[in-house]
Parts: C-alpha cells; sequence; structure tokens
C-alpha cells in the first residue's frame, strides 16, 4: 500500500560487516527470495513516498552502490568506522534535507512493511512525541534491546542485552531497532550520547534518556505481527525469513485467484507477477522477474527464470525456461529446455527433450521431440522432426539458420548453418542440409546405399 509522508526521511542502516554470515560479501547484499535483503527495505521505504531515503554504508559501501545503483532521491552517507548505531546516524547531518522527521530502519529486515512503518509514523504524529520507537511483544527476547517502562507505564529507557540486568532481561516488549525522530532533535542528541557500556559503542536507544531529561514526549507502538522486525545476521536467519516471506507471498497469490498444489513444495520469488487462474503444481521455482498471464499450467517440477509467459501456455514437468517469451496458448514440455533468448510465438509447441536457444519460432511451429535449435529464425506453422539439429558452432563461431513458413524437416535432419531453407519446403528424414533449400517440393541430401553384411558377428565385451 502507497503511502504519503512528504515531511520525512528516511535513514536506512546498512554499515555493518555481518561477520556471522561468514561471507565476503555484505550482510544487505544477502538475498531473500530474489532480492537482496537491502532491495527489500528500499522498496518498503519507497512505498511510504518520503521527502528523501538517506543509506549509511560502510562495509563493501562499492559494491553496495554498484548493487543498488542510482534510485531517485536516494542519497549516500559513509560510515568509516563502525562504532554504532547513533555514529551511524551522525553521518546524515551534514545532507541537506527540508524533513521534519526522521525515520530510522536497518538494513537487514527484509519482513518490515510499509503498513507497519507508517502506523509508527502516524503514532508519532499523534502523540506529538519526539522520540518513538517500533516495539513488540515476543516470547523469547533474547538478543534485543528491552523497552523499560516507569510504574505509569511510560517508556523510560531502551537497554541493550548485554548492559541489561538480570530483571531487565525478563522484559517481553522489545525495540525493533526501528525509530522516528523528530530530525533536529535527533542530531541534538546524538552529540550528546556517550559510549560507556559493554561494546564501546555510540547506541542509537542512547537518545531516549536524553529526551526524557528534557521532558520531551517518548512512546513505543507496538508492532502487530513481530515476525516484521526479524534482522538477519546468521544464514539460519535469512533461511527463516525465506520461509516466512513465502508464506506470504503464497498466500497472496492465492488471494489474487491463483492455484498452488502442494504449496509448501514451491518456489514464488518476490519480483514474480501471475495473473488469474493459473496452476502452480508441486516443485515448481517461479524466479527472478517472471511474469505469467491468465489461465496458465505450470509444473509440476518446473523452473522459470526471468521469463515472460502470454496467457493460457502450459509448460508441462520438469521443464526449464530462462530469460525466454512465450505467445498465447503455447506449451513446452516435458523436459523442454528454453535458454536466454528463446521467443516462441502464440501457438508454438515445444516438446520432449527439446533445447531452443538464441531463436524465434514462428505461430504454430512445432519441434515436438528430441532436437536442438539454435540462433534460427523460423516462421509459422514448421513441423520439425524428431532428432533435427541446427548446427550453429563451427567452432569459433555461431552461424544462423533461417526457416520459412510451412517447413516440414523430417527426422534426423542437421542443418549446417549458415544455411536458408524456403517457404513450403519438405526436407527428406537423414539429410545433412549445407546449402540454400528452394521453396516448396522435396530437397534429400545423399544418402548411402543400404547393404547387408552377412556373416558379421557382433564384437563381445573383452574380446580383442
Amino acid at each position: 500500500m502507497l503511502h504519503h509522508f512528504s515531511t520525512l526521511q528516511v535513514i536506512i542502516l546498512a554499515a555493518g560487516k555481518g561477520t556471522r554470515m561468514a561471507s565476503s560479501q555484505p550482510k544487505v547484499l544477502h538475498r531473500v527470495l530474489g532480492k537482496s535483503m537491502l532491495e527489500h527495505v528500499l522498496h518498503t521505504a519507497e512505498d511510504l513516498q518520503p521527502e528523501s531515503v538517506c543509506l549509511v554504508a560502510g562495509h563493501g559501501i562499492d559494491e553496495v552502490k554498484a548493487h543498488i545503483g542510482e534510485p531517485e532521491n536516494l542519497f549516500w552517507a559513509e560510515q568509516k568506522e563502525q562504532l554504532g548505531t547513533g555514529h551511524a546516524v551522525l553521518q546524515v547531518e551534514p545532507l541537506t534535507s527540508i524533513a521534519d522527521l526522521a525515520l530510522i530502519i536497518c538494513g537487514d529486515t527484509p519482513l518490515l512493511t510499509s503498513n507497519t512503518l507508517a502506523n509508527l509514523v502516524k503514532s508519532h504524529q499523534k502523540s506529538k512525541a519526539t522520540v518513538s520507537v517500533l516495539s513488540a511483544i515476543v516470547d523469547t527476547p533474547k538478543g534485543y534491546g528491552r523497552i523499560v517502562r516507569d510504574d505509569k507505564g511510560n517508556v523510560s529507557s531502551i537497554v541493550e542485552e548485554k548492559d541489561a540486568t538480570e530483571k531487565q532481561r525478563n522484559i517481553q516488549e522489545v525495540s525493533s531497532g526501528i525509530f522516528c525522530v523528530n530530525r533536529d532533535a535527533l542530531f541534538k542528541y546524538l552529540h550528546q550520547v556517550g559510549n560507556s557500556n559493554a561494546q564501546g559503542e555510540y547506541y542509537l536507544p542512547d537518545i531516549l534518556p536524553l529526551a526524557l531529561a528534557d521532558n520531551q514526549v517518548v512512546q513505543a507502538t507496538i508492532m502487530d505481527n513481530s515476525e516484521e522486525m526479524l534482522g538477519i545476521n546468521d544464514r539460519c536467519q535469512l533461511a527463516q525469513a525465506e520461509n516466512i516471506m513465502q508464506a506470504r507471498i503464497l498466500r497472496e497469490w492465492q488471494n489474487k485467484g491463483v492455484t498452488i498444489e502442494q504449496a509448501e513444495t514451491v518456489r514464488i520469488e518476490a519480483s514474480v507477477n501471475i495473473g488469474m487462474d493459473c496452476t502452480i503444481k508441486a516443485g515448481t521455482q517461479l524466479l527472478g522477474s517472471t511474469h505469467l498471464g491468465d489461465g496458465c499450467i505450470v509444473g509440476p517440477y518446473a523452473v522459470l527464470q526471468n521469463s515472460w509467459l502470454a496467457d493460457d501456455i502450459t509448460v508441462a514437468p520438469f521443464s526449464h525456461l530462462e530469460e525466454t517469451s512465450i505467445g498465447d496458448q503455447a506449451a513446452v514440455g516435458p523436459f523442454a529446455r528454453l535458454r536466454p533468448g528463446a521467443r516462441l510465438d502464440e501457438k508454438v509447441k515445444i516438446g520432449n527433450f527439446v533445447e531452443v536457444k538464441q531463436s524465434v519460432l514462428g505461430k504454430g511451429s512445432k519441434v515436438n521431440h528430441l532436437s536442438y535449435i539454435g540462433d534460427t529464425m523460423m516462421g509459422e506453422n514448421c513441423n520439425i522432426g524428431a532428432g533435427t539439429i541446427t548446427c550453429n558452432y563451427d567452432g569459433a563461431n555461431k552461424h544462423q539458420t533461417i526457416i520459412g513458413d510451412g517447413v516440414f524437416v523430417g527426422s534426423d535432419t542437421k542443418l549446417v548453418a549458415p544455411v536458408q531453407v524456403g517457404s513450403g519446403a519438405t526436407i527428406g528424414a537423414g539429410s545433412i542440409i549445407t546449402k540454400q533449400v528452394q521453396q516448396d517440393g522435396l530437397t534429400l541430401s545423399a544418402r548411402p546405399e543400404q547393404r547387408h553384411v552377412k556373416n558379421w558377428i557382433r564384437p563381445k565385451k573383452g574380446s580383442q
């Protein structure tokens, strides 16, 4: 859901190394259902339509910049030394902003939703608070900062687990690490924060007691679903986040009219789009920016990656499609492989154990079994027999095969590119075509005479 907070600046903290990920890659670039954690968070932030978004990076900043690119209204700040969350936010201070509020979120929280963040901002505005924190009630609070309230229920502090007393560790209301703060007050108090704690770092939550000492309103907004605040620190938590997000995505598609059989075996990544009345069968994976039109049937155990399918298409079991485009009412598989650059027009049929690469197949054409079609321009209503190969590679360069409309190619034919076949031509089975084939008529390459050797004995294993 889109919101509109024109007086809000979103600050995303993404400077940590993520040592527990055991990876050379910056933590926030690890993927959850096909998109990096940071991309998920950025898209959530963009849904708020803020005045600006500022990304604080540090470890691997060049890699992070290369991954994200240059989205409109995104500004960068660098935390050269990792000295805590408070120090990270301070790096934003020199950046010009006319926003009244700052919303501070972490780049490793991909499950956050814009509705939850919008509720925090609205609650902050309604209560006229100076500092607001997004909190959650959890059964097992280990690892989170605890929300400490006074006898009247007002927030008095946030205590990090390493610095908490035994009594404080039993508190079940925890901080998500997400804050909404009046921007002027934010930097005023951050300059007063010290680092007298177990880690020797400058903690963002330490602005709370400073605001309270100034008699400012500090409040905590409890989120509805604590799963949203899950921060990813290791690969186990990464898998946990994927499971939660996958369940969320499956429910969304089911509610939009998609049938998903044995949903626990299906993978549908975050950027996938599916039309109404599609059926996704067991074990199927829809990856990347794959798009399905209405009425498609996919699987079981098919894999589609960055592919575009129109309406009423069947992809039979164990087929693999990558960076392909398919027109209405086409059929693929089973056991077919469509490689990058394959484009099938409407009503094309690709059968079992057929591979197509960097080729266009015209309306109604059929390649039913055991064939390889590479670097080919094929017309409409062609019929390609079993075992046909377009021999496109000469050991150094790729060459193109051009096939006209209404061509019939007999089984076990080799088309040695570059070669052209005229419309309406028929090529006899077992032919090796090296020259242009004229339109219409029958073309045969020379076949050796069939003969029989009467006393020939088949060799046996182990014999010399």
